[in-house]
């Protein structure tokens, strides 16, 4: 059964409906994701195996496959283009993004930073997820989950290439933000099939504990 995320937990319920209505968005199959990327873990593996109950699967570490990392550049890249792009064009930005997500795959544990990739199947769609559990001071951790949703995940209309980051506060410590994208527009400019109907980045942030 398709879940609708719950907006009954966002500290304005009214708001938040709104800012969905007003935004034409539609975001199912998440409601679970969201909750797990939310949850103040101490362990990275901890939430991996939250999500592995919404149907995510751990990527192995090491090299990924063509269709994974196309899936993983659109969070990074609309991170920059839907903020000063310094003159870049999407084409060479998803181009420097393939790069770093290679980077991802190979990146090695260390206390302050783990970061792990995961992907899951809805139907005959693939969708893929970045999660980074860092430590930027002993007394902190964060916990940023970034989601690339396929059109049955989430519905979305833009004129542009990337529509407005829609930021959702559920408590003082928790978020997510929701960013549509016109894949088909976005392909005619770089030449690439794309996939990815939108993006989910979650955060939370909590005290390290001992």
């Amino acid at each position: 059964m398709i879940k609708a995320v719950a907006i009954a937990a966002c500290v304005s319920t009214a708001l938040a409906a709104t800012s969905f209505m007003a935004s034409a968005l539609t975001l199912t199959e998440m409601s679970g994701s969201i909750d797990a990327c939310h949850q103040p873990n101490a362990n990275v593996d901890d939430t991996v195996a939250a999500l592995a109950q919404e149907g995510w699967v751990q990527v192995p570490h090491g090299e990924l496959g063509a269709e994974v990392t196309e899936l993983l550049i659109w969070p990074q890249v609309a991170f920059y283009a839907t903020g000063d792009t310094g003159g870049e064009q999407i084409k060479s930005i998803a181009e420097l993004q393939r790069k770093t997500v290679a980077g991802f795959a190979k990146k090695k544990d260390i206390p302050q930073s783990k970061t792990r990739i995961l992907t899951r199947q809805i139907g005959a769609d693939t969708e893929a997820a970045l999660v980074f559990w860092l430590q930027p001071d002993p007394a902190q951790t964060n916990i940023i989950c970034r989601f690339a949703l396929s059109g049955h995940s989430m519905i979305g209309h833009t004129a542009g290439d990337f529509g407005t980051p829609h930021p959702v506060e559920t408590s003082p410590t928790q978020s997510y933000t929701i960013t549509s994208m016109n894949a088909g527009r976005i392909a005619a400019k770089i030449g690439t099939p794309v996939t990815v109907s939108g993006i989910v980045q979650t955060t939370v942030n909590f005290a390290a504990q001992e």
